[in-house]
């Protein structure tokens, strides 16, 4: 059996991003600065704060109205009733919650607080997803691509809790230029049984690969280049080739969404 490369994993650091700075330029600096030369098939993992900082994504505290749904989704989970606010706001469905915390579906994606963050946003606000991650992260391709004179991959990268799973891993909100799924259907396991309904989530898996290195706190890593990963590079490539329907799927189908 041939010999793989093996995947290679490339921090990008970061200085502080400051809301309403062009994406990427922020991003193209950053990785200039590392003395790094992109390469087919390379995939560029972008943190979603980068992101949603540039894109000016983020909301004061003190000024966030706070309905009267609000208030009782913050009693009842015991939150400041900005962050539910701004929660609410946020979600396509609120499922449940516990302390500090509203279980939520946001863009076809189940998470916690419908991305909304207080961590690692500037004093005094609060950062959200970005609004449209598939057509930042086309962007970024789009200008790499020039920029580089090769073909790449984009994906935003966030960080999601796993059921009955302590701490994060990472997620892909967005991504462009790659097939995020890779379809294992009808080939054959180890015994030579058919396989029958397993997908793999290559997107995901570099997502989590990427986290691991960007960190929840001070590390300012606010990119990771994957390289020699094992994705088909394909323009048409988008995060909803990763989404299935709640009625499909084994978790949401068995919940029930709840009024705040």
């Amino acid at each position: 059996m041939a010999r793989k490369d093996p995947v290679i994993l490339i921090p990008i650091g970061f200085p502080t991003v400051h809301p309403g700075q062009d994406l990427s330029d922020v991003v193209a600096k950053a990785i200039q600065a590392e003395n790094l030369n992109l390469r087919k098939g390379d995939v560029v993992a972008i943190a979603s704060k980068v992101v949603s900082l540039c894109e000016k994504r983020i909301v004061k505290l003190h000024e966030v109205r706070v309905s009267a749904r609000a208030r009782r989704s913050a009693k009842r989970w015991e939150m400041d009733e900005r962050l539910a606010s701004l929660v609410l706001g946020e979600a396509d469905t609120v499922l449940g919650g516990v302390k500090g915390f509203l279980l939520t579906i946001k863009d076809g994606i189940l998470t916690a607080n419908a991305g909304v963050d207080l961590k690692n946003s500037p004093p005094g606000t609060a950062t959200l997803w970005p609004e449209k991650p598939d057509n930042s992260a086309r962007r970024v391709r789009e200008f790499l691509q020039r920029k580089y004179k090769t073909r790449l991959g984009v994906e935003i990268v966030d960080s999601r809790v796993t059921p009955l799973r302590l701490g994060t891993v990472g997620l892909a909100i967005g991504l462009s230029g790659f097939r995020p799924v890779q379809d294992e259907r009808n080939s054959r396991d180890l015994y030579g049984r058919r396989v029958r309904v397993t997908q793999s989530n290559i997107a995901d898996d570099l997502a989590a690969s990427s986290h691991m290195l960007m960190g929840e706190s001070k590390q300012r890593v606010g990119a990771v280049v994957l390289r020699n990963a094992p994705i088909r590079i394909e323009s048409s490539g988008n995060s909803s080739q990763t989404k299935l329907n709640k009625a499909r799927c084994l978790v949401t189908s068995n919940l029930t969404s709840v009024d705040g």
